[in-house]
């Protein structure tokens, strides 16, 4: 049992009852993401678990610096001691005073990179608006390949109870991997672009008025008539399909 002392009593409900922590490190290496914080002066901890809401998931900027090495500017979060157990130390939300996205307006949400980068995905009562500046790009694309049903993309260890059994554990990030398909739209400064095996634009009325079809031939007019190869000056176009009736 612990001792029952005013002075103890009084010390562990003081050093028990949470700490505001700055955050130094992020290790998302791990299966439950980690970091190093230092609390009070002269008191700081590694490897501290750091739950992530399911669904989404960030990593902290590192600290700023100066020539001293001291910190100027940082990550923060709130520290819980698990049973009072100062050496137990797990972290709540992680936010950035340098970064935040702020100034919305009730009922909005938000995603957001760094001050810095510019790019946000925002819900606002007009509508949903992913904006990034003109050197970035945004992209919407699909992989080469289907969902796993039955295991991640993650890596796989030995299940609860040593039964041997492969069990699943996260999943990385695919997006780099995603740069490789031809089935994706994306905006640039400099391009917008629509790729697929079947590129169609429609009007109000649902119809298509230009297709792009997987034999690489282009369709102009409202594909619910008949069409024949465009004529040009130095005679009829290869792929290109007009609609005449």
């Amino acid at each position: 049992m612990h001792r029952a002392t005013p002075a103890n009593s009084s010390f562990r409900s003081y050093v028990a009852g949470g700490a505001r922590a700055t955050v130094g490190s992020i290790d998302d290496s791990k299966q439950m993401q980690e970091h190093g914080s230092s609390f009070m002066k002269n008191e700081s901890r590694s490897a501290i678990e750091s739950p992530q809401n399911y669904g989404f998931t960030s990593v902290c900027m590192g600290p700023d610096k100066d020539k001293q090495g001291n910190t100027t500017g940082c990550a923060e979060t709130f520290i819980n001691f698990m049973g009072g157990n100062r050496s137990f130390p797990v972290a709540g939300n992680m936010d950035d005073r340098r970064h935040r996205l702020n100034g919305l307006d009730p009922g909005d949400s938000a995603m957001f990179r760094t001050a810095q980068d510019m790019l946000q995905f925002h819900f606002a009562q007009s509508g949903g608006f992913m904006t990034g500046p003109r050197d970035k790009t945004l992209r919407m694309q699909l992989l080469d390949q289907d969902s796993q049903q039955q295991q991640g993309a993650g890596s796989s260890q030995s299940g609860a109870g040593g039964s041997g059994q492969q069990q699943s554990r996260g999943q990385k990030s695919l997006y780099k991997q995603g740069q490789s398909s031809y089935r994706y739209m994306h905006l640039t400064k400099d391009e917008t672009v629509s790729s697929g095996d079947n590129v169609r634009h429609k009007s109000n009325d649902n119809k298509v008025y230009y297709e792009l079809d997987t034999k690489q031939q282009s369709y102009l007019g409202k594909r619910d008539g008949s069409f024949a190869k465009v004529i040009t000056l130095n005679g009829p176009c290869i792929d290109v399909f007009g609609r005449f009736g």
